[in-house]
């Protein structure tokens, strides 16, 4: 009998692998070769590794305007979030209070992400790359964010016997992967997809 010891909870969530500091996979929509996205500095970036391509995220900015009304010196502050009237250092800002029309210098700053959705569709989340681990299994995605993750499939759904350990909170790492994944019937072809993809090199 096969047993699995399961892991702690997110341990294979797109933020969470970047954050421990390791790739994640995907392919390169200029040649469709093997590229990687990585975390520095609280950044994230991609970069091919066949034609060299790449891209940082682009940074994220918070636009507000405020300022005390024209019309009735009431104080405001208006949050914009129009990019084609954040491109300009003011812009025609309507009182929230009176309705009357003010030109407001604009203030900019880094704005903060509090989290970042996880892959869908075997997409990256942040630059919309499909994953470099990707097939499907009757009409169903089958994906892996990294080689470790991919271990992690392979071990977890082909165990005849899954264990939690002690010290691991009430979810564990197998509960973010899809049911059809973990099905009885489908348990063979999944694991044979996934076996086929750990040799996948280009």
């Amino acid at each position: 009998m096969k047993r699995f010891e399961d892991e702690g909870a997110y341990k294979y969530s797109f933020y969470s692998v970047l954050r421990r500091g390791e790739p994640v996979d995907v392919r390169c929509p200029m040649c469709r070769g093997h590229a990687q996205i990585v975390e520095k500095n609280g950044q994230f970036t991609w970069r091919c590794n066949q034609c060299y391509a790449g891209a940082n995220e682009k940074p994220l900015h918070e636009y507000r305007a405020k300022s005390n009304c024209v019309q009735c010196e009431r104080w405001f502050n208006v949050q914009l979030t129009d990019e084609k009237r954040t491109r300009h250092k003011s812009a025609h800002i309507d009182c929230p209070h009176c309705g009357a029309t003010n030109q407001c210098e604009l203030q900019r700053k880094p704005a903060c992400r509090s989290y970042y959705p996880d892959t869908r569709d075997g997409r990256d989340p942040v630059f919309g790359m499909e994953l470099y681990f990707l097939d499907n299994v009757r009409g169903k995605l089958v994906w892996a964010l990294n080689r470790a993750h991919l271990n992690y499939l392979i071990s977890y759904i082909s165990a005849d016997l899954r264990v939690r350990r002690a010290n691991v909170p009430l979810k564990t790492a197998s509960h973010t992967i899809p049911a059809y994944m973990k099905q009885a019937k489908n348990r063979s072809a999944v694991v044979r997809t996934l076996t086929r993809l750990q040799y996948k090199t280009g």
